[in-house]
């Protein structure tokens, strides 16, 4: 009896729109009474539940309308709008949305994203296309949660579907609650489609869900909507940005195929400068003028200065205005997050991790990495890997509009990486003699690289960040960090082979020491460049550039410094086969290792004097030579040396005839650079592998061993990939 009744009870009070006390009035009971029928509760008395089912039972006649015929009921609604039905590079997202829909519950399927990413275009293409599998309906609506409108609040688009569902409006409940029941109920057995656009957060869409499997929502944000994941089931697909390739697409389905094919370079441009923002590119393409001649280049002229890119994204209309459009973004931001976002407008780099932004900001590394996850929900920041923040050009150029001068966080960031750099130098050559510098300044923490593998990993994943900022550094009159970066970073990119990059910093660095005057700094750039002509085997640099290194340090009085100069003479004179200097020099460098105790140069010296020694026919004093420089490097535990030394003794023993002892020098070389991420090193150990693979007649292995040494030396563009891809031939 209970349970008919409370679900006729129910059914009538969505009905009538009424609360539970406005019903209990109508049918002369108190609301308690109704509640206990309501929730399945027997009521105190037979006899009392007799005549308040009569009584119940003619007023619920009233209240509950006839049924009405499906003929004379209004037409299912079909709300959504209008739609681009050409989409490029969406299949894979289409793909998974379409997965999303397999299930036996209610799909909740969110498109998030970054700003004029294309989020509602794809909605729209994806609602078109399944609005079959939802016969009873498609509902829209644009949230507004981001825009200059305010968002528009879920009550108000609740009594609009209530009543496009055929809810007369006076019998629509008025308690926000209650509208959002009546809207369960009214879709609980039919199939419905609701497209919620543009949502603010969560919470703004919360109460448009129906809870029948039979339905389904897409919702669109900027937002994550990481509340409607965790609670709801929601399952998010976060648009990405178009390639250079699909950006061409897009902008050849705008302008025609023939438009792009005259003009390749220039709409290949136009997609980098355009971000692979889809929103960009509809600007873009709406700006090209077909009357001029070569428009496209026309517009790349306007597009390229960054000072006015977004003047040059800008059609007018409120969103057509890339600028307008991510401020909407920026507004809802909380302060921290958004001094970040200004901050992050100045940063030199490509990404940054939230050591550098702490940083940068001056703040506790807690803060720096809750304001980056902010800025992350808002898709105003990507996570591009793992611990690593970026964005696009576009906020790029929009971050660093809304930036101001920030001359200490510049101070505190190029400090933290200064710091950590010298220190991860010290990680990868134990050995070695640093460089003194001043105190990092307040908030300028530096990163602690605990061992090797942390400190490789660091220099890898900061590598062309740190590049950056020698460049800013030098740009931005930071002297003291533009010659003393390059210096810190010297022997990563001597490990890892970047030669043009080592090129580039030292260049840097010496034109700044010879502005400020600073001596030893110049002697350091002018060492540090010879070193790297050596190893790209620009010979005459290299004597030029050693020959000013000896001339400064010895006015200097530093004699180490003089030596690792004579060291790079001597390897060059001993490339050009100018045996007799080769010697002279690592005799030179090896005398004032000696002098100033400096037992690793000395190690070095032994090892190149027995290297050259080799060359000139002497094999046996040449391994005595080498046998020398392994006893010190052992008694360094300088893993460097022991590596370089097995190298030279693999070659000593395969002039010796001795094939096997080679061979297993220079396994021993070439697992020791491996460990050490010395990629160069490790392919000359493999190309000599090789050789001596060939001499053992084992053709399958030298192969082999020449293949992996140009595959390095081809990744790294290092001229030698020539002559090992001449052995191959």
């Amino acid at each position: 009896m209970s349970g008919t009744f409370g679900d006729r009870l129910r059914e009538a009070r969505l009905a009538a729109g009424w609360s539970l006390r406005e019903l209990a009035g109508r049918v002369h009971y108190n609301t308690g009474y109704l509640s206990k029928i309501e929730n399945g509760l027997r009521p105190a008395s037979v006899e009392l539940a007799k005549r308040c089912d009569a009584e119940l039972g003619t007023a619920l006649a009233r209240l509950i309308p006839p049924a009405v015929p499906r003929s004379a009921q209004r037409p299912a609604p079909r709300q959504l709008p209008a739609h681009e039905p050409r989409i490029v590079d969406r299949q894979d997202d289409l793909d998974a949305l379409n997965a999303m829909l397999a299930d036996d519950r209610m799909t909740v399927a969110v498109l998030s994203g970054t700003a004029g990413v294309g989020k509602t275009t794809l909605a729209l293409h994806w609602a078109h296309q399944i609005r079959h599998r939802f016969p009873d309906g498609q509902l829209y609506a644009d949230m507004r949660g981001f825009g200059p409108q305010s968002p528009v609040d879920a009550s108000r688009v609740l009594r609009g579907f209530l009543q496009d569902l055929g809810v007369a409006p006076q019998a629509i409940p008025a308690e926000d609650d209650e509208r959002a029941a009546m809207f369960r109920s009214l879709l609980a057995d039919r199939h419905v489609l609701v497209v919620l656009d543009n949502a603010r957060d969560s919470e703004h869409v919360r109460p448009l869900l129906p809870g029948s499997p039979s339905c389904a929502v897409i919702v669109t944000s900027r937002d994550r909507l990481d509340g409607l994941v965790a609670s709801a089931g929601a399952r998010r697909r976060t648009l990405g940005l178009f390639n250079v390739d699909t950006s061409k697409q897009m902008l050849a389905m705008r302008l025609g195929e023939s438009g792009i094919a005259a003009e390749p370079e220039a709409a290949i441009e136009l997609a980098r400068l355009s971000a692979g923002l889809p929103l960009a590119l509809s600007i873009v393409a709406s700006r090209v003028n077909t009357e001029f001649p070569a428009p496209l280049h026309h517009l790349v002229e306007d597009l390229r200065d960054t000072r006015h890119r977004l003047d040059a994204l800008d059609l007018g209309e409120t969103d057509l205005n890339l600028r307008t459009v991510f401020s909407s973004s920026y507004k809802r931001l909380s302060p921290g997050a958004a001094r970040m976002f200004r901050l992050l407008g100045v940063f030199p780099g490509s990404d940054i991790d939230v050591h550098a932004a702490s940083a940068l900001a001056g703040t506790d590394f807690g803060a720096a990495r809750r304001d980056l996850a902010e800025l992350v929900r808002a898709h105003m920041l990507t996570e591009q890997r793992p611990g690593r923040f970026g964005f696009h050009d576009l906020l790029r150029v929009y971050a660093a509009e809304k930036a101001e001068p920030q001359p200490e966080a510049i101070a505190r960031l190029l400090d933290h990486y200064l710091h950590t750099a010298i220190s991860g130098d010290k990680q990868l050559y134990s050995n070695q003699s640093g460089f003194e510098v001043a105190e990092p300044v307040a908030g300028a923490v530096p990163r602690q690289l605990p061992d090797y593998p942390n400190t490789i990993r660091w220099f890898d994943d900061e590598h062309q960040v740190l590049i950056a900022c020698v460049q800013h550094a030098a740009d931005g009159g930071w002297d003291q960090h533009a010659w003393q970066l390059p210096r810190a970073l010297a022997g990563f990119l001597r490990l890892r082979g970047h030669w043009q990059d080592c090129l580039a910093t030292q260049h840097i660095a010496l034109a700044t020491a010879r502005r400020i005057g600073h001596r030893p700094a110049q002697a350091d750039a002018h060492r540090l460049l010879a070193q790297v002509y050596h190893s790209l085997c620009e010979y005459s640099e290299t004597v030029d550039h050693a020959e000013q290194a000896i001339n400064l340090y010895g006015q200097l009085g530093d004699r180490s410094g003089e030596a690792l100069a004579h060291r790079h003479l001597a390897w060059t004179y001993h490339e050009k086969t100018d045996y007799e200097r080769a010697v002279a020099h690592h005799r030179q460098a090896l005398a004032l290792f000696r002098w100033s105790g400096h037992r690793l140069g000395e190690a070095s010296s032994l090892n190149g004097l027995g290297w050259t020694t080799a060359y000139l026919g002497d094999y046996q004093a040449a391994r005595g030579l080498c046998e020398q420089a392994l006893r010190i490097a052992d008694n360094l535990r300088d893993k460097h040396m022991q590596a370089a030394v097995r190298d030279s003794l693999g070659y000593i023993h395969h002039r010796l005839g001795s094939l096997p002892r080679a061979a297993e020098h220079y396994r021993q070389a070439i697992t020791g650079f491996r460990e050490l991420g010395s990629s160069y090193y490790e392919a000359l150990s493999l190309n000599n592998l090789g050789d001596v693979q060939l001499a053992e007649e084992d053709l399958s292995s030298a192969t082999e061993s020449w293949q992996q040494a140009k595959a390095i030396l081809d990744y790294l563009g290092h001229p030698k990939a020539a002559e090992v891809a001449a052995k191959l031939s």
